[in-house]
């Protein structure tokens, strides 16, 4: 099989709550796999190709480093609506979800355009929002945890990836969250989310494999200390997984 090339998006200015680990367990559980992979960083001032890759990945930045991001990533705008809709993999955390939206309104009432890729929008608001989440999706039977800590606020999500059973301030209509279309997958939870969610991780790593050899036989691993501590996170909370 041909090696899996991902590219870590603005890695030096969305760099938060230890989101690198995210990128460090793509290419662990994929290379247990016996496919090779490669990583390539990216940021301000690079060329990104996105004919080259098979997934993205941007993490969670300060609200000042987004909007540095966000004057760049502008001219990639048409590249990631055909990225996406050719089933280029991205898996986006934190606030970097708002650059997908139609524009973000700041704590000064400024509106700036966004990418438009999905048709929400933004609202900074003068409060963070901080705390723990556990929600459930359509993926799999197993709960997705993490947790969040934005003054960013979501309108109008119509593709949701999260449904929140347990969360602090949400404030969500209808307790949605996060975005889901084709292999697009995008949350305000941030941190080393792929350590957290084992079951996730393999929802990913198998369908990104699978876009590459369809008949590839996906090995189930038993990794005893994410699923222990993912298991004992839900018991703390008094949670019985799906």
């Amino acid at each position: 099989m041909q090696k899996i090339k991902i590219a870590h998006l603005y890695y030096d200015l969305l760099n938060l709550y230890g989101e690198n680990g995210n990128i460090r367990a793509l290419k662990k559980f994929i290379e247990m796999q016996d496919v090779k992979c490669e990583i390539h960083f990216l940021s301000i001032g690079d060329t990104i190709n996105f004919n080259d890759y098979d997934m993205f990945y941007m993490g969670m930045g300060t609200e000042n480093s987004l909007l540095l991001v966000l004057k760049d990533i502008q001219k990639y705008k048409e590249d990631i609506k055909d990225a996406i809709d050719n089933g280029k993999f991205f898996l986006v955390t934190g606030n970097s979800i708002e650059l997908f939206g139609e524009y973000l309104i700041d704590l000064n009432n400024k509106k700036y355009d966004c990418l438009n890729t999905f048709g929400y929008h933004t609202e900074w608001k003068d409060f963070r929002i901080v705390g723990s989440v556990t929600a459930s999706s359509k993926l799999f039977k197993n709960y997705i945890i993490g947790f969040q800590n934005r003054c960013g606020q979501i309108y109008d999500i119509d593709k949701p990836l999260l449904k929140i059973k347990d969360g602090t301030g949400m404030n969500l209509k209808n307790n949605f969250e996060g975005i889901q279309y084709k292999n697009f997958y995008g949350t305000y939870l941030l941190g080393p989310l792929l350590i957290r969610n084992p079951y996730l991780t393999n929802h990913i790593i198998k369908n990104l494999i699978h876009t590459k050899n369809k008949k590839y036989k996906f090995k189930i691993y038993n990794r005893i200390p994410e699923i222990k501590a993912y298991n004992t996170y839900l018991e703390n909370f008094d949670i019985k997984n799906s």
